[in-house]
């Protein structure tokens, strides 16, 4: 079976007992992509993925190829993408953007409301390695940035996750869990629960493994991390997840038809 996530802490906490084979599973074959070009892939068909981790952003995209799942995604409150900027200069038109069809984009679009502003789509380790490094620089960043932003010199102009929870009540819906049509839904989850609860009780050897991918290698950082993303939610997403999702596809909804 082809497995195909980003390299962040989260998702390979998630999907260690799988991919270490120590639960009973089929074996899986892994690719890590970031979070756009895994958005882009399931766009284009998927090629020969049979399980992506995507942005709740390509949700009404999905269609009859891809069906959701319940678990192993990235669903929660407190955990939103921030919108920064690299103070050491005035501040820049444009904004970066981790990808057109991420959910960080969608979040800014909710936040900025009738304003327009110029984007610029990069992948994020690009995107963040220039919000660093070029004053004035305003940019939308995901994953560990959460936790190492003050440290590098940025600073916050507005938590969009903070905002959408305010606007909508609901949890933020970053990222789930795809399959592709034919294979047995109840059976992934099951495996994918599986795989979180093994991680659960092997945590040493989880988070061995997530070091082994992550960009951020501080082992506090990864825990955080991981502890933050990986919560109630990745497990089941819940009534409350689906009222996340039903406020997600309305907005999904309104954009299309607005454009």
């Amino acid at each position: 079976m082809k497995l195909v996530i980003s390299p962040c802490p989260n998702d390979v906490w998630v999907f260690a007992g799988w991919m270490l084979g120590h639960i009973d599973a089929p074996q899986v074959d892994v690719e890590f992509l970031d979070v756009q070009a895994a958005n882009d892939l399931l766009i284009s068909g998927g090629g020969d993925a049979d399980v992506i981790k995507v942005s709740y952003g390509v949700w009404n995209a999905l269609g009859d190829a891809w069906h959701p799942l319940r678990s192993g995604g990235a669903l929660g409150r407190g955990c939103g993408p921030l919108l920064l900027q690299n103070t050491a200069g005035p501040a820049q038109a444009t904004v970066l953007v981790p990808g057109r069809h991420t959910t960080a984009n969608l979040l800014l679009d909710v936040y900025l409301g009738d304003e327009v502003v110029t984007k610029e789509f990069l992948p994020f380790d690009a995107l963040y390695a220039r919000l660093c490094a070029e004053p004035g620089c305003r940019g939308v960043v995901i994953h560990e940035s959460r936790f190492t932003y003050q440290r590098d010199g940025l600073s916050l102009i507005q938590d969009l996750g903070e905002h959408w929870e305010r606007v909508t009540g609901a949890p933020i819906p970053l990222g789930l869990i795809v399959h592709r049509a034919g294979l047995d839904t109840e059976a992934i989850d099951a495996t994918i629960r599986r795989s979180i609860a093994w991680a659960d009780e092997h945590p040493e050897e989880a988070l061995e493994l997530c070091a082994q991918h992550a960009q951020e290698l501080d082992p506090d950082v990864m825990k955080a991390h991981i502890a933050l993303y990986v919560n109630g939610f990745t497990k089941d997403i819940g009534v409350e997840g689906e009222a996340a999702i039903a406020a997600l596809s309305s907005r999904l909804y309104n954009q299309s038809t607005q454009g």
